[in-house]
């Protein structure tokens, strides 16, 4: 039995893979189209596909192996989930089609986590009367519900289907095909072995066309959609949309234990695709209350970026300072990327557009920026001391000089930071420690610095 354990969960990790592998296949061909400009023969296309087809039906094929001996639906079914998406973190980064950052790797793992709890806390059905069950008029209204949604969802990716890769309702669209056929078919597959006759041939057809419906629009979302993106958002949605299905159809209720645990599973699911996304439903919605509460053309601002705005808008009303509009700007900068106000592809166009005058060339500037500025770059030089030169090598003889200038004014206002601050922290050390007034500490800041 524990022989029997082992191969049915390694048969569904197997899967899963498998299922990542045959997906990020196809988006790898799309992704060398799109941002290298590969060409691929109609052969090597149709390669792509094919291969596609035969790793998702082969995942497929695995799952149903491993229930068939003896894995509860329940257990195999997070299983598969989590290899599947461990496998689509492997080679989205291996294929360097995605760069995982902080948020996407942990919403990996919240993901994985949560899916491998569902093996323990899920229902764990007995012989259910599968016919019975169905005939319910709850049961009913909700397969008809789905099957409706499943009509709705393909005309959905009909209209969005020319749109961008990161459009959210061609992802949205795509999910809901998937994930509504998958579910679809694991219910009439509960039917085989229940029905004979014209009843049988009927469930096979019904099963047959549904693969057929998930399989194709698969592909396709494969193709046309961020792979980082789709598979987590359909694996998590479909873990949920069977859920309900179970609750609605097949009376889970009854056999769920630790029913809170088992839906906060569920909320862990949604938290990880949301972590794993660009979405920021709150930070939108925040930003477009802001909005509509401001009036910056009367000065009103209601959130911090719309103050800074003023501010700077200010600075550059009373005259050109260069201190004051240094300081103003940097912190609408500073304040819309910590808030979001900001992303970080518009700084990169400010960038771009601040120095399209001296163009992109090596300056004293940049040089200055990177060796002094760049937290990496100081690790690479401390590691490879020699390339700490490379930059200063592409600057001319005057342009070093420059650098040096810039160095030392660097170096200076650093110096009167630091004394500075001694000073200041001096003086409220003795404000701390005496009975002297506010006005009196301000002449005593005075004259220390002077």
């Amino acid at each position: 039995m524990a022989i029997a354990g082992v191969v049915f969960l390694a048969l569904a990790g197997v899967g899963g893979f498998l299922s990542a592998t045959g997906a990020n296949i196809l988006a790898w061909s799309s992704f060398s189209t799109r941002t290298l400009g590969k060409q691929w023969t109609k052969l090597q296309s149709t390669g792509f596909v094919v291969a596609c087809i035969v790793l998702n039906a082969s995942g497929i094929l695995l799952f149903a192996m491993s229930t068939a001996l003896g894995g509860a639906v329940a257990t195999v079914m997070p299983i598969q989930t989590g290899a599947n998406l461990l496998g689509n973190m492997f080679w989205q980064t291996t294929l360097g089609m995605k760069y995982y950052n902080k948020s996407m790797r942990v919403g990996t793992l919240v993901l994985v986590f949560a899916v491998a709890e569902l093996g323990e806390i899920g229902p764990n059905e007995p012989d259910l009367p599968v016919l019975e069950l169905m005939s319910d008029p709850v049961a009913i209204a909700w397969m008809a519900f789905m099957g409706i949604s499943t009509l709705v969802a393909i005309y959905a990716t009909y209209k969005t289907y020319g749109r961008p890769i990161d459009s959210t309702s061609k992802l949205c669209s795509f999910v809901s095909v998937v994930t509504l056929t998958t579910v679809i078919g694991a219910s009439v597959g509960k039917c085989f072995l229940k029905v004979k006759g014209a009843a049988f041939a009927l469930v096979v057809c019904l099963y047959f066309l549904d693969g057929i419906f998930c399989m194709a629009f698969t592909v396709l979302a494969n193709a046309q959609c961020d792979v980082a993106i789709f598979i987590p958002a359909q694996l998590s949605s479909q873990l949920v949309l069977n859920m309900l299905t179970g609750y609605l159809v097949w009376g889970d209720g009854a056999y769920v234990e630790h029913t809170t645990s088992y839906l906060l599973v569920y909320a862990l699911c949604i938290c990880g695709v949301y972590l794993n996304s660009d979405m920021d439903i709150v930070g939108d919605w925040t930003r477009s209350y802001s909005i509509r509460s401001s009036m910056l053309s009367e000065g009103r601002a209601y959130s911090r970026f719309g103050h800074a705005v003023l501010s700077l808008l200010g600075a550059w009303q009373r005259g050109p300072t260069t201190d004051n509009n240094q300081a103003e700007l940097s912190s609408v900068l500073n304040i819309g990327l910590e808030t979001g106000a900001l992303k970080p592809h518009e700084l990169v166009s400010l960038s771009l557009l601040s120095l399209r005058q001296k163009g992109s060339k090596p300056s004293p500037e940049m040089v200055h920026w990177v060796e002094h500025r760049v937290k990496l770059f100081k690790e690479y030089c401390q590691w490879d001391a020699a390339f700490l030169q490379a930059f200063r090598r592409t600057l001319s003889e005057s342009d070093l000089a420059l650098l040096r200038e810039l160095e030392q004014e660097a170096e200076a206002r650093s110096e009167l930071s630091t004394l500075s601050y001694a000073s200041t922290t001096s003086v409220l050390l003795d404000v701390a420690h005496s009975n002297i007034s506010m006005g009196q500490r301000d002449v005593l800041l005075e004259h220390r610095e002077r």
